[in-house]
């Protein structure tokens, strides 16, 4: 039985204001997965971070922690940032505290909402999972589990589902896009990160020390990594814009703003955010600053790091000395569940 259960605050009345299902947030599966716990779990889907991860020449875009096969999944995520009011939606198209304080961040979910979250707009290219040593796995998904403070918030899109919500520092964590600069301590006990913040492979090395197997050291990302990966990151958010697709889902704006660049607009504020941290602001001379900055560099730990794949070595985790499993959604019963 968990314990840790630290408290929740009031949910504001928009997100009270309706139950209603909403596609791909929201869901059932008629089987959970088969990854044992500890496991983590990868995949490589469409979007922003395969833009960059792409760019530095590595495969796995999202990780993801098995609580055991048909159980729940504790992951770090972050759903589309909304779209900023009208008329500064033209110069300035994403709010930038949904950039900077990405939600849901990290949180704790079943299988229903694991599905969801991985298929329920359009699904993952490839998915896969790596255990290592059955015992040393199983304690990293025992202590998430059964030891970490936590805190609950109910579902945006459906009022009689929860997610279970870890916190560090006695707050919630967001997905901080800036941890792909540099993740600060995020992966160390103690520690801190700007915005209280990780993505899902800080996340799963922060799991992997806090249940005591030791500390997943980083990764250096050269000048030249870093400055094609902030270019595929702004040209991939302004394909996507221009397209209607991805985080930016409403390319009619380039009509309604005449005046304004709109997916130009969009592709600095993500590329500032990812960047230099200053999220609310689409004038691209902040990350065009580091890109043209001969000195500038990126530590950070990425999924194919946490797996031990490419330059990473295998030893750098529990996991990475196993090979890549087929994921596969074969154990029994329906559940029904929320990723936010």
């Amino acid at each position: 039985m968990r314990r840790l259960l630290v408290g929740s605050v009031a949910v504001s009345a928009l997100a009270l204001a309706g139950s209603a299902q909403a596609s791909g947030e929201c869901g059932s599966t008629s089987a959970g997965w088969n990854a044992p716990n500890g496991a983590v779990v990868f995949d490589r889907s469409f979007g922003p971070i395969r833009d960059v991860l792409d760019a530095i020449g590595e495969y796995r875009t999202h990780s993801m922690l098995s609580h055991g096969p048909g159980s729940t999944v504790s992951h770090a995520t972050m759903a589309n940032p909304a779209q900023a009011p009208w008329p500064g939606v033209c110069t300035l198209p994403m709010k930038g505290f949904d950039l900077r304080y990405g939600y849901p961040g990290l949180e704790q979910i079943n299988q229903g909402g694991i599905y969801m979250s991985l298929f329920g707009k359009g699904g993952p290219e490839w998915t896969g999972w790596q255990q290592g040593d059955p015992a040393q796995a199983a304690l990293i998904g025992d202590s998430i589990w059964y030891n970490h403070a936590y805190t609950s918030d109910v579902s945006r899109f459906d009022t009689g589902q929860y997610l279970d919500r870890p916190v560090r520092n006695g707050a919630r964590v967001n997905y901080s896009l800036f941890q792909y600069r540099t993740l600060e301590s995020a992966n160390l006990i103690p520690g801190n990160a700007s915005n209280n913040g990780m993505v899902c492979s800080t996340f799963m090395a922060y799991a992997h020390n806090y249940a005591g197997r030791g500390v997943v050291t980083p990764y250096m990302y050269s000048h030249a990594q870093i400055a094609n990966a902030s270019n595929s990151l702004y040209t991939g958010i302004y394909n996507e814009c221009k397209s209607s697709l991805g985080w930016f889902v409403d390319a009619a704006l380039t009509i309604a703003c005449p005046t304004s660049n709109v997916c130009g607009n969009a592709g600095n504020q993500v590329a500032n955010c990812m960047s230099t941290n200053v999220c609310d602001s689409s004038d691209g001379r902040y990350w065009k600053s580091v890109r043209d900055d001969p000195n500038a560099t990126a530590t950070s730990i990425s999924p194919d790091r946490i797996g031990g794949w490419g330059v990473h070595p295998i030893n750098n985790t529990v996991w990475g000395p196993d090979y890549t499993h087929q994921l596969q959604w074969n154990s029994g019963g329906n559940v029904y569940g929320c990723w936010q």
